[in-house]
């Protein structure tokens, strides 16, 4: 059984690089304007379906990502402006229900325009990485290595760049830093660009890996939720922990107990977590004055 855990362990990595790639910009939204955006899978989705479709019309792969990614940035946008500014006083009940009603909207104009049925984007990144102990595909890796490329990026935007800086202000006091002279009204656009590209680059990628259909978004996005409170809501470090840590507890329990109890390890490791550490692993407790 031992002999085994090398490869289950890639396979952890690999999946947990999934959920952590839709929580990255789930993460965004939530953290900064504490909108619990259920649609974000029918972004993920479509970014997916955009790129299979500009493929299959003759189109390079990494340019139809590209493309794809920058789409779905403006749907995000545009999304935010009809499903959550209009009622973004109202309780969070409220958006909970809008996110709900964009999510299956998108997810039955999507299956007006490109069917009900599944495909997989085909891509010229093919061979396998083999040695003694585990296998990974080349493209497995560069979803990874496109993980961590995006995560530092992200990093960067929220820590080294005045965007960045608004996008923070607004997180922790949106008076105040309106007071300060941020317009609240472009950074709240340019968060949910910026979260729903990533949504998009997501979907572009994993749909190479994944069957794309227009029930695609729902799983990563409820597992991303649970990434979201394991690594600490508005947590970007604790995003990606969770989702990659949330993936070797999946592979782990199917591999060595059993598939069925696959989510129920999962939700057993939320509930250990949050007893443990209520406001996630590097998320940070409220401080009452």
């Amino acid at each position: 059984m031992l002999t085994l855990l090398p490869q289950q362990l890639v396979n952890g990595l690999v999946l947990g690089s999934t959920y952590a790639f839709v929580a990255l910009g789930l993460t965004l939204v939530f953290g900064v304007l504490l909108i619990p955006n259920f649609a974000h899978g029918e972004l993920f989705m479509l970014g997916a379906f955009f790129t299979s479709a500009l493929v299959a019309s003759g189109a390079d792969f990494w340019l139809a990502v590209c493309a794809a990614t920058l789409a779905v940035g403006l749907v995000g946008m545009v999304l935010d402006q009809l499903a959550f500014r209009p009622i973004e006083h109202a309780p969070h009940l409220s958006l909970l229900i809008s996110a709900l009603a964009a999510s299956i909207i998108m997810a039955q104009v999507a299956e007006l325009i490109w069917g009900s049925g599944s495909r997989i984007t085909p891509t010229s990144i093919d061979g396998v990485l083999r040695n003694g102990w585990f296998s990974v595909t080349y493209l497995q890796l560069v979803i990874l290595a496109s993980l961590l490329i995006c995560s530092a990026l992200v990093w960067l935007i929220i820590n080294h760049s005045r965007l960045g800086l608004a996008i923070r202000a607004m997180s922790q006091n949106r008076s105040a830093a309106a007071l300060m002279g941020i317009d609240l009204g472009r950074v709240r656009i340019a968060t949910f660009a910026l979260a729903s590209a990533l949504g998009g680059l997501a979907g572009g990628l994993l749909g190479a890996t994944l069957p794309i259909s227009t029930a695609m978004g729902l799983g990563p996005t409820l597992k991303a939720f649970v990434v979201l409170v394991l690594g600490g809501v508005g947590s970007l470090p604790g995003a990606i922990l969770g989702g990659l840590g949330l993936g070797m507890v999946e592979v782990l329990v199917a591999g060595y107990i059993s598939s069925e109890l696959q989510d129920i390890g999962t939700f057993l490791v939320l509930v250990i977590v949050l007893m443990i550490r209520p406001q996630g692993m590097l998320g940070r407790a409220e401080v009452e004055r």
